[in-house]
């Protein structure tokens, strides 16, 4: 459990700007798996921090240790808030762990400026801006780690280094793929180590406040660099069933699907570490500013009905493409409907015998039958008619994303 949380100071001016952001908390790692023991995990100037954070080091010390134990009650998700009690004067979850980044932060500046007072070359903003640097993806998935406590006693908040420890914490995560399944996809995508994929942002000043999501990356051996959209782990397993969304996308990649098809494509697969998968290249969607790109329903309001005539018809038209080169969609629903800067419909989450409550009965999960209900649903419940109004904001689309 995590929240965004950062914070920006200047040091002396021989070493630059220090920008702290909390990337992940992480429960019961100490010894005999103690519940209130954490590992909040923290990206300082391109290095990560590991904080280990227990009652057992808090000495004397009651509002440090109240607070402490407040947050872990958030972090454990036993912390009873009443969000519709209008009388509720407690703290809301997510405040909780703001308050509580933004002080642990403060309060490990000292070791920031000590063990991360500059910003290394591939981070640098002014590098980037002038093109002098490239920041590789190995940059940002392997960074230098140190690793530090939390002591307090008599309020006095002490950040201890751990210079000698010696277990190599691994926030991001890499897994096994099948080799079989490995050497199949080498047929139909370039597997790259991590070290030789380049990582962009639109703004420089987002290489180190933010997580990369596009790669350029040589697909062909041109020489010719394509834009992809870059899914890496992080530290919570994010593909579980990694081998399973492989083939799901290894389908697609071996069936007669057009394509001119709106669905995006596996185009690489990341590797490092004994070639375990790091990440996964994706056919990149500029998506539509407003919403994010997606099906908001509360915000169709504001689109013009003919732009959700021409959303209706595209959906229905991939499914059918998808049908006809004998696939699924999948898991059928709103969500899975990404808007491009273009105004084109885009099906995502392809190939999993998934289905959303509400949208695809369990009984139809995975079969064409189930795609159909759940767009039969998108289009007459969300695209089909009702009223217009022009949308009262800025044009959204007028921003640049990260």
């Amino acid at each position: 459990m995590a929240s965004p949380p950062a914070s920006s100071s200047h040091s002396p001016a021989n070493t630059g700007r220090v920008l702290a952001k909390v990337l992940d908390d992480r429960l019961g790692y100490g010894e005999d798996n103690d519940p209130n023991y954490c590992l909040t995990i923290i990206s300082c100037n391109g290095r990560r921090f590991y904080v280990q954070m227990s009652p057992f080091f808090i000495c004397n010390s009651p509002l440090v240790e109240s607070r402490y134990r407040t947050f872990i009650s958030v972090v454990r998700d036993d912390y009873e808030y009443n969000d519709d009690d209008e009388t509720e004067t407690r703290q809301h979850p997510e405040d909780i762990l703001y308050d509580f980044h933004a002080w642990l932060i403060g309060v490990l500046e000292p070791l920031f400026l000590q063990l991360a007072p500059d910003v290394p070359p591939p981070f640098d903003t002014a590098k980037l801006a002038a093109g002098e640097v490239r920041p590789l993806l190995s940059d940002y998935l392997f960074p230098d780690q140190h690793h530090c406590r939390l002591e307090v006693e008599n309020e006095n908040s002490i950040p201890i280094h751990l210079p000698d420890e010696k277990e190599n914490w691994n926030f991001t995560a890499v897994y096994p793929i099948h080799p079989e399944l490995a050497d199949e996809l080498r047929q139909h995508v370039k597997f790259l180590d991590a070290s030789s994929v380049e990582v962009s942002f639109k703004k420089p000043e987002h290489a180190l406040s933010g997580q990369p999501r596009r790669a350029l990356v040589d697909l062909d051996g041109s020489g010719q660099k394509t834009l992809c959209h870059l899914r890496t782990f992080g530290g919570g397993g994010y593909f579980a069933g990694l081998d399973d969304h492989l083939e799901a996308h290894l389908r697609i990649l071996k069936s007669p699907l057009a394509s001119d098809a709106r669905v995006p494509r596996l185009c690489g697969v990341v590797t490092a570490k004994r070639g375990f998968v790091a990440g996964l290249l994706f056919t990149r969607i500029d998506a539509r500013r407003e919403n994010g790109g997606h099906l908001f329903a509360d915000r169709l309001l504001y689109t013009p009905v003919d732009l959700r005539e021409r959303w209706a018809g595209q959906i229905q038209e991939t499914v059918a493409q998808l049908h006809g080169a004998g696939l699924v969609w999948g898991n059928a629903h709103d969500a899975n409907v990404m808007i491009d800067r273009n105004d084109d419909a885009w099906l995502m989450g392809l190939g999993y015998d998934r289905y959303t409550e509400g949208w695809v009965d369990k009984d139809k999960a995975g079969t064409q039958e189930g795609d159909l209900q759940g767009v039969a649903k998108i289009v007459g419940q969300l695209l089909n008619g009702g009223p217009y109004e022009p949308f009262p904001w800025p044009d959204w689309n007028s921003d640049e994303d990260a």
